[in-house]
C-alpha cells in the first residue's frame, strides 16, 4: 500500500475506528469500575487510568472530526450514503462523553474540575447538534426520529457527569453538609456527653431506655471526610448502637459506611436517588432500545454498508450498556466477588528486615507507574486479620476505656492522646515509657524492629502466643508499611526517609570494619532469610555501642523479654493498638477519601470505628472549645535540651564511640536525595569528628537523614543555644 492509499485509507475508516475505539474504551470502563472498590494491582490502575483519560479525549476527537468533515459542502456531497448515520453516531457519542455511572471521578481531585467539565460538555453539545443539522434531509423520517431519541438521553447524560462532579466536590460537600444542624436534645457539652456514653456502656442508662435502630444510626459519615464533626447527640447515638451489636458485625457497619462514601465520591449515585433520578435512568434506557427499532425500520438498505453494521454494533451496545448499568447491576457485582480480589480492609505489610532480605530485583515498569516502594512490602494480611485487628480495637474501647479508663473529660482525652502510656501503666511497665517519649515516626519504627526482635525468642510458645506474636507483627507491620508507603495517612508530618535511614544503619552496622571505598558488601546481606538476618543483626548490636534506631529497638526487645512471654505480647499488642488508634485519630478525612479512589486504606476501617465509638477524631479535636489541661500525652516527646548527656542525646544525635573523638553515622554512599553531612571536619570514613566530650555540642537528628538538609559550611547548632534550634 502506497502512501496516498494510506492517506486516503484513513480518511475513510478514521471516523469508525474512532467512535469503536470510544465503544471500546467505555466497556472497559463499565468493567473495571466495578472492581474499583477492591484492591487491584498497580497495573491494572494504571490502565484504568488511562482509559478514563482516554475516554472523552477520544468521544472529543470524534465528535470534532465529524463537525470537520459536515462543515464541508464538498464532502455532504460525495458522501451522502454516509452523512445520515454519522449524525446518529453524535448523539451516541454524547452518551460516551456522559461516561460510566461507576466511575465518574477517578481520583478526588476530579471532582474539582467540574466547571471544566460543564464547558466540555456544553460545547459538544453544540457540535452535535450542529452536525444533526448539516447532515440529515427529509428523505428518512424514521432515521431523523431515531437520532432524537438518541439525542434526548445523550444530553442529559452528558450534563449529568459534571453535575455528579459538583455535587461530590470537597467545597460543595462541605456546604451542604454544613448547613445541617443535627439534634443534639439533653447533650449540650463533652462533659455531658462522655457521663453519657460512660451511662450507656456500663449499663447505666437503665433497661428502659430505647435503644437506637438500624435506621437510626448514620452509615453515610460524610461529614467526618469534609473534617465536620457530628454533635453529641449523634455520636452518643452511634455509640448506644455499636455496643448493642455483636463482635462480628462491626466490620459490616464499617465496611457500609465506606462503601456509601465511595460511591457518593466517586459515582453518581448522589444523582441517581430517590425516585426522579430512577424515572430518568429508566426513560433513558427506554428511548435508547426505541431508537434501535426505528433504526430498524429506516432506508437502512440506502447508505454504507459497512456504516450500517457499525450504527447496529454502537446502537445496540450502548443500550445493553445501558441497562445493565441499571438492571444487571446486582448481578455484575456478583461476577466481580467471584474473582476474588483482595478486600479493602486487608491489612498491608512491610517489613524492615525483610526488605533487607529480599533480593528480588526491582522492576522498571514499577518506577514509571510510580509504585516501586510498594515491590518491598510483603503479601497483605488476609481479611481474617483485619477482622481481627478491628475486635482488638473494638475491646480495647469499650474494656480499657468506656469501662475502666474513661470517667470524665479529662480521663476521655487522656485515653485519646494515649499512644502506649495506658497500657504500660495498666501492666505495671512505668521503665518502658521512656521508650515512647520520642517523635511518633520514631516510636514506630523503634517498636517495629523490638516486635521483631521479640519474634525470633520462640523458646516456650504455645499456641497462644504464636497467635498474639502473629497478631503483633501484622499490626507493626502495617504500621511500618504507612510511614513507609503512605506516610500522610500515618500523621501529618510522618518522615519516610527514616526508614530508608534505618536500612542504611543497619547495613554499616553488618559490614563491621568498612572498606576504603565505603560500598557496603552485598555478600553480607545475601542470608537466607528475615531470623537468620535478624540473628545477625542481634549479634552485631551486641558488640556495638551506641543509641540509633537499632540500638534502641534492641534495649526495648531485652526489656520486654524481660517481662515474660505472656505479658510481653500483651504489652506489645496494647502498645501497637493504642498506636494504631493515635494514628487514626489524628488523619484527616481528605486522605481517607482519596484513599478510596486507590482501594482504600485499613486504616480507614480504625478511623471509621474510632468515630462510631464514640472517641475523638481530628474534626472534633479541631472543635475543641477549651484548652487540654495537662497538654497531649502523644505530644510528650523528648526534645534538645541546653544540656543533654550523652546517654539523654536524640537518636542519630549520638556517638558510636564511647571515648575519645566522637564519631557520627552514615559514611558514603548516602541515602537517595539527601545531601552528604553539611559539618567541614566530615570524614569519608567514620562521619563527623567533634573533638571532646559528646555533650560539648549536638547535631540534630534530622540534618543527616532528612532531605533539604543545610548547605556545606553551616554552622552546627550548639546544646547551649535555642532548644528551637
Amino acid at each position: 500500500m502506497s502512501f496516498s492509499e494510506a492517506v486516503q485509507w484513513w480518511d475513510e475508516w478514521q471516523l469508525r475506528i474512532l467512535v469503536l475505539g470510544s465503544l471500546f474504551l467505555q466497556y472497559f470502563l463499565f468493567i473495571t469500575a466495578a472492581l474499583r472498590k477492591r484492591r487491584t494491582p498497580a497495573w491494572f490502575r494504571f490502565l484504568t487510568w488511562l482509559a478514563y483519560l482516554f475516554s472523552d479525549a477520544l468521544a472529543i476527537y470524534a465528535l470534532a472530526t465529524l463537525f470537520n468533515r459536515h462543515k464541508k459542502q464538498e464532502w455532504l456531497w460525495t458522501h451522502r450514503d454516509s452523512a445520515g448515520l454519522e449524525a446518529l453516531w453524535a448523539p451516541i457519542l454524547l452518551l460516551h462523553l456522559g461516561g460510566q455511572d461507576g466511575i465518574t471521578a477517578y481520583s478526588i481531585e476530579d471532582n474539582e474540575m467540574w466547571k471544566r467539565h460543564v464547558l466540555t460538555a456544553m460545547s459538544q453539545i453544540a457540535v452535535a447538534v450542529y452536525v444533526f443539522r448539516k447532515s440529515l434531509s427529509g428523505g428518512d423520517n424514521k432515521l431523523f426520529k431515531a437520532t432524537i431519541l438518541v439525542f434526548i438521553p445523550g444530553i442529559l447524560k452528558c450534563l449529568e457527569k459534571p453535575w455528579a462532579l459538583k455535587k461530590a466536590s470537597f467545597n460543595s460537600m462541605a456546604e451542604a453538609l454544613g448547613s445541617r444542624v443535627h439534634d443534639a436534645t439533653g447533650v449540650n457539652s463533652l462533659d455531658e456527653y462522655v457521663q453519657a456514653a460512660v451511662a450507656a456502656v456500663r449499663g447505666g442508662g437503665g433497661d428502659g431506655e430505647e435503644k437506637p435502630s438500624d435506621s437510626e444510626v448514620n452509615d453515610k459519615p460524610y461529614r467526618l471526610f469534609v473534617d465536620l464533626p457530628y454533635s453529641y447527640f449523634v455520636r452518643l447515638q452511634n455509640l448506644k448502637y455499636m455496643v448493642q451489636i455483636s463482635r462480628d458485625g462491626v466490620q459490616f457497619q464499617l465496611c457500609s459506611g465506606l462503601s456509601n462514601t465511595f460511591s457518593r465520591l466517586y459515582t453518581k449515585s448522589e444523582v441517581y436517588k430517590g425516585g426522579r433520578g430512577s424515572l430518568l435512568r429508566a426513560v433513558a434506557v427506554i428511548l435508547t432500545f426505541a431508537s434501535i427499532v426505528l433504526f430498524h425500520k429506516s432506508h437502512r438498505e440506502s447508505y454504507n454498508v459497512t456504516d450500517v453494521k457499525i450504527t447496529y454494533a454502537l446502537l445496540w451496545c450502548t443500550a445493553a450498556m445501558e441497562f445493565m448499568s441499571v438492571g444487571l447491576k446486582s448481578c455484575f457485582n456478583y461476577f466481580v466477588s467471584l474473582l476474588r480480589l483482595p478486600e479493602p480492609d486487608q491489612v498491608e505489610q512491610y517489613n524492615l528486615i525483610g526488605h533487607l532480605a529480599n533480593k528480588k530485583k526491582r522492576k522498571r515498569l514499577a518506577f514509571w507507574l510510580g509504585s516501586l516502594d510498594q515491590f518491598c512490602c510483603m503479601p497483605p494480611a488476609p481479611s481474617e486479620s483485619s477482622d481481627g485487628i478491628t475486635k482488638l480495637v473494638f475491646d480495647h474501647i469499650i474494656l480499657h476505656g468506656w469501662r475502666n479508663c474513661i470517667s470524665d473529660t479529662a480521663t476521655y482525652r487522656r485515653f485519646n492522646d494515649s499512644r502506649g502510656q495506658c497500657t504500660l501503666e495498666r501492666e505495671g511497665c512505668s521503665n518502658l515509657e521512656t521508650r515512647l517519649q520520642m517523635p511518633f515516626d520514631e516510636s514506630v519504627l523503634v517498636w517495629h524492629l523490638a516486635t521483631d526482635f521479640c519474634l525470633y525468642h520462640r523458646e516456650g510458645w504455645t499456641d497462644a502466643h504464636e497467635e498474639a506474636a502473629s497478631r503483633c507483627r501484622e499490626i507493626s507491620n502495617y504500621m511500618a508499611y504507612l510511614l513507609f508507603i503512605n506516610p500522610e495517612m500515618l500523621m501529618p508530618g510522618a518522615r519516610p526517609g527514616l526508614i530508608r535511614a534505618a536500612c542504611y544503619e543497619i547495613k554499616y552496622l553488618l559490614m563491621g570494619d568498612q572498606p576504603q571505598s565505603g560500598v557496603p558488601d552485598k555478600k553480607l546481606m545475601s542470608l537466607a532469610g528475615d531470623e537468620e538476618l535478624a540473628r545477625k543483626i542481634i549479634r552485631t548490636l551486641e558488640n556495638t555501642v551506641g543509641t540509633r534506631f537499632a540500638h534502641c529497638a534492641l534495649a526495648l526487645a531485652k526489656d520486654l523479654l524481660s517481662l515474660g512471654k505472656h505479658k510481653m505480647w500483651r504489652v506489645i499488642q496494647g502498645v501497637w493498638v493504642e498506636m494504631l488508634c493515635f494514628s487514626a485519630g489524628r488523619s484527616r478525612g481528605y486522605l481517607h477519601a482519596k484513599s478510596l479512589g486507590r482501594g482504600g486504606e485499613y486504616i480507614s476501617y480504625i478511623w471509621l470505628l474510632l468515630w462510631y465509638m464514640g472517641m475523638e477524631t481530628l474534626a472534633d479535636r479541631l472543635q475543641r472549645t477549651e484548652l487540654h489541661e495537662k497538654g497531649d500525652m502523644g505530644a510528650s516527646v523528648q526534645t534538645l535540651a541546653p544540656v543533654l548527656a550523652s546517654s539523654e542525646l536524640p537518636i542519630f544525635a549520638q556517638p558510636i564511640m564511647a571515648s575519645g573523638p566522637q564519631y557520627y553515622p552514615f559514611p558514603p554512599p548516602y541515602p537517595p536525595g539527601n545531601p552528604p553531612p553539611f559539618h567541614p571536619d566530615f570524614s569519608p570514613q567514620n562521619g563527623i569528628a567533634i573533638p571532646g566530650d559528646a555533650t560539648a555540642t549536638v547535631i540534630p537528628p534530622t540534618a543527616m537523614v532528612i532531605p533539604g538538609n543545610p548547605v556545606p559550611g553551616d554552622p552546627v547548632p550548639t546544646a547551649t543555644g535555642d532548644k528551637n534550634a
